[in-house]
């Protein structure tokens, strides 16, 4: 409940605040970061897999350059409303399973390599979305 509650003060001090550079966040900004929301909210799954398709530490090693890119673009959206948008997605991502638990199947196996090869494929590709609508590309 803690992280909640920290999470929800973080996103009501971003909404409100101008000093540092970020605007307040109005109906026209929830509008314009819907597209963005939904490829964030797409974004963050893949880049946090609940259930591991490998454990093999060169499988998990190809997250770095997409978590990078992900850090990057925080950076590149962190004196506009696309933050608040993050921080949203962010927050909802972790309360969801923070409540909720889920049965994985077995890692490094064909198909879950296969998965793997293919959730980071769609994961590049959101994130080349979510450039776009921010500007960086």
């Amino acid at each position: 409940m803690r992280r909640v509650s920290t999470a929800l003060a973080a996103i009501a001090a971003l909404a409100g605040c101008s000093g540092s550079g970020t605007t307040d966040y109005d109906r026209q900004d929830a509008a314009d970061g819907a597209s963005f929301r939904l490829e964030a909210r797409e974004t963050i799954g893949r880049l946090k897999p609940v259930c591991p398709y490998s454990v093999d530490p060169a499988q998990l090693a190809r997250y770095e350059e997409p978590r990078a890119r992900y850090e990057a673009l925080k950076e590149w959206v962190a004196d506009t409303p696309f933050i608040i948008d993050l921080a949203v997605i962010e927050a909802d991502y972790n309360q969801f399973w923070s409540d909720n638990t889920t049965e994985c199947g077995p890692a490094d196996t064909e198909e879950s390599i296969g998965t793997l090869n293919a959730e980071l494929e769609a994961l590049n590709a959101r994130l080349d979305n979510l450039e776009k609508l921010a500007g960086v590309i």
